[in-house]
């Protein structure tokens, strides 16, 4: 089964997911849902994975490639116009197990963008998929 697009297409604290098969992704583009892949199987640290987000958001030329960046691109994305935005890793247990400081960064750094996004009633999720 499936995670269903109307969980993801709501902005609430339930922000974060863990499930064996992402969400259908003409769903949600045909929803007006951005929707932003990456292999976390290829990811191996934190320069590869800013890397994955800079391409994956279209994060703009100045962005300076650490946390704090990543986090003020990620509250800002006026660059990237959407209903919402759904990150998916894929193979989301290799990073995990290989690096789960790293996954655990990114975790919190979502949920603090994710913030930002539920005043403004915009749907941000961040999903793993095992």
């Amino acid at each position: 089964m499936t995670l269903p697009v109307n969980r993801l297409e709501r902005a609430d604290w339930s922000c974060v997911h863990f499930v064996r098969e992402g969400p259908c992704e003409e769903e949600l583009t045909d929803r007006g849902i951005a929707l932003v892949l990456i292999e976390g199987d290829r990811i191996t640290d934190g320069g590869e994975l800013m890397d994955a987000l800079a391409i994956g958001f279209s994060f703009p030329d100045y962005f300076g490639r650490n946390w704090d960046a990543v986090e003020e691109c990620l509250r800002d994305l006026s660059w990237l116009p959407a209903e919402g935005y759904v990150l998916v890793v894929r193979g989301a247990e290799r990073i995990w197990s290989r690096n789960p400081r790293l996954a655990g960064r990114l975790l919190e750094s979502w949920l603090f963008c994710a913030e930002h996004w539920a005043r403004r009633e915009k749907p941000f999720h961040l999903v793993f998929e095992w």
